[in-house]
């Protein structure tokens, strides 16, 4: 049984850990040592069934007696990269995948992804590391999501879509076939893409349009 820490004690933490328990009902897994976050009020207090052991940083002292592997349970693209950034001298990052995600054989995933309940991964589907699909996402043949992708619940990549590093995807987003979704720009909740995503910029509508702000 591996013991894992989940570094992030909010509200998606909570179903991060009802994820590794839906793992274990399945055959035990893991043993949950608890979270990390670096909200002092946080620390101490007990999230789900599981402490919450102590600030980011912990996680050195822990790894000098223990061997754990971690998950980053934070939908922000950018604060899963500027974690995996501080612990930069940390590699045991897990993949979690509910029993319930259907994932081709041929489907190439990296390290620390987080796959909810109910994903569908078609054929030749890559996946870098720190991605996070939220529950009931399909994702055609041939896509390839970069490192720290997030996408939201119940979106739809068309075949051949490309999802560049950092972008974050909105709850029922639809992209058709063969467009590419720009590094750390943003797609909003229900928007329909059918044109490429420029990098750093925030689209959303049916058709998906540039936000100004």
């Amino acid at each position: 049984m591996k013991e894992i820490i989940i570094i992030g004690a909010g509200n998606f933490g909570r179903e991060v850990a009802w994820l590794i328990e839906d793992i274990n009902n399945q055959g035990n897994k893991y043993r949950v040592l608890g979270y990390l976050d670096d909200t002092e009020s946080l620390i101490g207090q007990t999230v789900q069934n599981y402490k919450v052991l102590g600030n980011i940083e912990y996680l050195r002292d822990i790894c000098q007696n223990n061997k754990v592997c971690c998950v980053i349970a934070m939908q922000d693209t950018n604060a899963r990269k500027s974690i995996v950034e501080k612990l930069e001298w940390f590699d045991e990052w897990e993949n979690l995948i509910h029993p319930s995600a259907i994932i081709s054989d041929r489907t190439i995933l990296g390290k620390g992804n987080i796959i909810a309940a109910n994903n569908t991964l078609s054929v030749d589907v890559t996946i870098g590391n720190h991605c996070l699909l939220n529950i009931g996402c399909t994702i055609g043949h041939d896509c390839v999501l970069d490192d720290y992708v997030s996408i939201m619940s119940n979106s739809a990549l068309g075949g051949g879509v490309k999802i560049r590093e950092g972008a974050y995807l909105g709850t029922t987003v639809s992209v058709v076939p063969g467009k590419t979704i720009g590094e750390f720009s943003k797609v909003g909740i229900g928007s329909v893409v059918i044109r490429d995503v420029k990098s750093r910029t925030t689209v959303m509508g049916n058709p998906a349009k540039l936000l100004k702000f």
